[in-house]
Formats: structure tokens, sequence, C-alpha cells
């Protein structure tokens, strides 16, 4: 009896298949959190930012410091994103949006254990957080006069922006007709080779 070989068209279709029944692996997913009553001895920080659930770091934001002698700086950019045991930490900062400030930063520390099922407790002043020692989230405006901080955050946490367990996944996680037809070929393939070998009607269908 010929040794029997994988026809390599079916091959193909068969490994596109079972891709295409996995559409989701390849991308991440992030919950997006609004800033609710995080407050400052200078004023309040509103916003909202982007977790991912699996890596735990920020991945988008979008956060305002609500302090008009300050100019209302707001922060978008992602810099030195980290998590580790139970804590994680990102520094967003902006640049200049008003002739009172040239830019600022946030320094945004957050407790990671409820990531994909809550609300999440920012870090403050009073405590530690998560399994870490004290590590407070501040914000800092860079102005050319005045006080500009750092300030510390004293109140406030990251509530889920949907219902619970809401996540925002990338479009392509949604399986495309195509995917679908790829993946039923490949089953269907895998379905005949197994009757084929269970009957002994195996071919050598050649390289």
């Amino acid at each position: 009896m010929s040794r029997f070989r994988f026809p390599h068209p079916l091959q193909h279709l068969v490994l596109l298949g079972a891709l295409a029944a996995f559409p989701g692996v390849a991308h991440a997913s992030s919950i997006t959190y609004n800033l609710v009553g995080v407050t400052t001895s200078a004023g309040t920080v509103t916003g909202t930012v982007a977790i991912d659930t699996t890596s735990h770091l920020v991945t988008a934001a979008n956060i305002t410091f609500n302090d008009a002698a300050a100019g209302n700086p707001v922060f978008t950019n992602i810099g030195s994103p980290n998590a580790h045991n139970g804590l994680g930490q990102d520094y967003i900062s902006g640049p200049s949006n008003s002739p009172l400030n040239f830019g600022g930063q946030i320094a945004l520390y957050y407790n990671t254990a409820n990531i994909g099922s809550g609300n999440l407790a920012l870090c403050l002043a009073i405590g530690p957080c998560g399994t870490q020692s004290n590590q407070p989230s501040s914000v800092q405006p860079y102005v050319s006069n005045g006080n500009g901080g750092p300030f510390t955050i004293t109140g406030g946490e990251l509530d889920v922006a949907g219902p619970i367990g809401s996540v925002d996944t990338p479009a392509a996680e949604t399986p495309e007709p195509a995917s679908l037809w790829l993946m039923g070929t490949g089953l269907l393939g895998i379905a005949v080779l197994w009757r084929r070998r269970i009957f002994g009607l195996e071919r050598d269908f050649g390289a």
C-alpha cells in the first residue's frame, strides 16, 4: 500500500479553514473606561482611556485637566505603558492647546484586578495600590507662570464606559462570508480524508 500523502490544494484549504475558525486570535481587545470623580487640589480630570484586556496596558486616551488657570490641557499621547504585579501605569502627555501652558502629562496608576469584569481603582496618595507600594497618580501642566504642580490625584476611579464585559474589538474579529466558506471547505476536506482512511481507500496523490 502506497504511503498516504495529504493533497496540497486541500492542505491549504484545511489550514485556511482552521484559521477562519479562530478569527479573533490575532486581534487584541480593549475596554474603554471613563475617568469618574477624579479630583486634584487644582481641578478635576475627565476623559477616557482604553485598556487592553490581555496586556493590561493603556492603548488610547483622551484626558482633560479641567483647570482654567492652566489652560485646560488635553493629554492623548501614550508613553511608557507598563503593567506588573496588579499595577498598571502610563504617562499620557499632550502638546500645548492654550497660551497658558506648553503641554503637560498625567501619570496614571491603576489597579488591574477587575479588568474585564468591573471598574478599576485609581492609585491615590492615601495607600497602596494593587500589590505595590504607594504609587499615586498625578497630573502636571507645563505652565509658563504660576503653579504647574504636579497635582496628586486624591479621588476617583476608572468606570467601564459600557455594560460590564463589553469590549472594543477590531471588525476583523467578525467572520466574513469568505472566511466562513474557507472554514466549511476545510472541515469538509478533513471529513473526506478521514472517511477514506477509515474505509482503507488511501491513494497516493503525489507531491
